[in-house]
């Protein structure tokens, strides 16, 4: 059986890794059951190769509902917290 490790959070609900995945930057995590499962990634592809997926037809009225929710022309707010966030609406 692998070597189980309990990690326990801090305050604010952030965990501590174990020393040796102290310096990975980045990690992949599997949920199964109640356990959840870390796993450094080694290597990234910054853009990835889209070429070899398959394309897909939608249906028209998955197409019909997009374009429907997609309307919004609204521009973005940009704020520090929801309060503020209200606070530009106001202006």
């Amino acid at each position: 059986m692998a070597e189980m490790k309990i990690l326990k959070t801090d305050l604010r609900g952030r965990i501590t890794l174990p020393p040796l995945f102290r310096k990975e930057p980045l990690f992949e995590y599997a949920v199964k059951g109640d356990q959840l499962i870390l796993y450094p990634v080694r290597t990234v592809r910054k853009y990835p190769e889209m070429s070899d997926l398959p394309e897909e037809e939608l249906s028209p009225s998955w197409v019909e509902a997009e374009e429907r929710v997609n309307t919004d022309t609204r521009a973005g707010i940009t704020a520090s917290s929801p309060s503020a966030a209200r606070k530009r609406l106001k202006k």
